[in-house]
């Protein structure tokens, strides 16, 4: 409206008028607020994307950190094993030397042990055979009867000896 159609109006329409508008501007506060709630909104709902987006980066680091970390520890469980295998081989070889060693030490204490048990043997057959012979060049033994030849023990010490040597 121009103003001179305005000042042809009454004050009813006038009124009737400033009413009308007063309403026409209520509806556009209204849209107008409810415009910036709904920009809010999304304002809200763009930071929390960018938030989420930014979560979403920060668990991929901490996934990536646990993974790193995973396998940094299977790495240190490899060369733990490694190296107790290491140690394993390396014991089991000296339990072996000192196994071989001390089996050669019994072995030449035996051979000894025998070895002084056969001339022990032979010293106290010679002995034996020495005495049978002075007893059997005796003269008083050899007139008397108690001499039997089947029982000699020169042949059975020989034999003894035999299975000795």
């Amino acid at each position: 409206m121009t103003d001179k159609e305005l000042r042809k109006l009454k004050r009813a329409d006038l009124l009737e008028l400033l009413i009308d508008q007063d309403k026409q501007m209520e509806a556009l506060k209204a849209k107008l607020a409810e415009a910036e709630s709904s920009l809010a909104e999304r304002s809200i709902m763009i930071e929390k994307a960018g938030s989420i987006a930014e979560a979403s980066v920060a668990l991929n680091g901490v996934f990536a950190a646990a993974q790193s970390a995973a396998v940094q520890y299977l790495e240190n469980i490899k060369e733990q094993k490694k190296q107790q295998e290491e140690k394993c081989a390396q014991m089991e070889e000296e339990s072996r030397r000192q196994a071989e060693e001390l089996m050669k030490e019994t072995m030449e204490r035996c051979r000894k042990l025998e070895e002084e048990t056969r001339k022990r043997c032979k010293r106290m057959l010679d002995e034996v055979q020495e005495t049978v012979k002075k007893e059997q060049d005796c003269p008083a033994v050899q007139g008397a009867r108690f001499y039997r030849p089947e029982i000699e023990l020169g042949p059975v010490m020989r034999a003894g000896l035999a299975e000795l040597v």
